[in-house]
């Protein structure tokens, strides 16, 4: 199939594990021990491509496990070192269109599995603190698929362009 390799490709939106030294580097010849490492089965690998996270069934405890792993069998070549804070490059989103709380139900459901970087106003609208280290344990839990979490890059895009729609209106 003639572009076979792009469907293995993780998405633009991909987040990238913790204890990465880098977001991009290719597992060469991996097996993926990572995959198999992982306590809370979130890790995904491509055949021969970038491990990233996926966050439908659970969310990531940062146990080092896949980094520990990862760091034994490849040492100084290894793509995650344990040593390195364990720290996702990414955030929690809440599309407030399918928000139950933005709509005046009552729901807490992100909150109560969040440590301190949810916050409501009120018995309504959750915001993301800057708290948020992006582990995802929010995204299982919400009755409506409402939060999903991004990778930082997009999130700095994001405050980027609304910055620049306010410099517009203010015209």
């Amino acid at each position: 199939m003639l572009f076979e390799r792009f469907l293995h490709a993780p998405s633009p939106k991909a987040v990238f594990l913790p204890y990465a030294k880098g977001q991009n580097m290719l597992c060469k010849d991996c097996a993926g021990d990572c995959v198999e490492a992982c306590p809370m089965e979130i890790v995904i690998k491509t055949e021969g491509g970038v491990p990233y996270l996926d966050f439908s069934s659970a969310g990531c405890v940062f146990c080092k496990k896949c980094a520990e792993v990862c760091w034994e069998k490849y040492g100084q070549d290894s793509v995650l070192d344990p040593c390195l804070q364990g720290d996702i490059q990414a955030y929690a989103h809440i599309d407030v269109l399918n928000c139950l709380a933005y709509h005046q139900v009552v729901c807490a459901s992100c909150k109560d599995v969040c440590n301190g970087a949810i916050a409501f106003s009120g018995l309504f609208y959750p915001e993301v603190l800057e708290a948020c280290n992006g582990c995802g344990m929010c995204v299982r839990v919400c009755p409506q698929n409402a939060i999903k979490i991004e990778p930082k890059q997009a999130k700095t895009q994001a405050q980027a362009n609304r910055g620049q729609a306010n410099r517009v209106q203010a015209r």
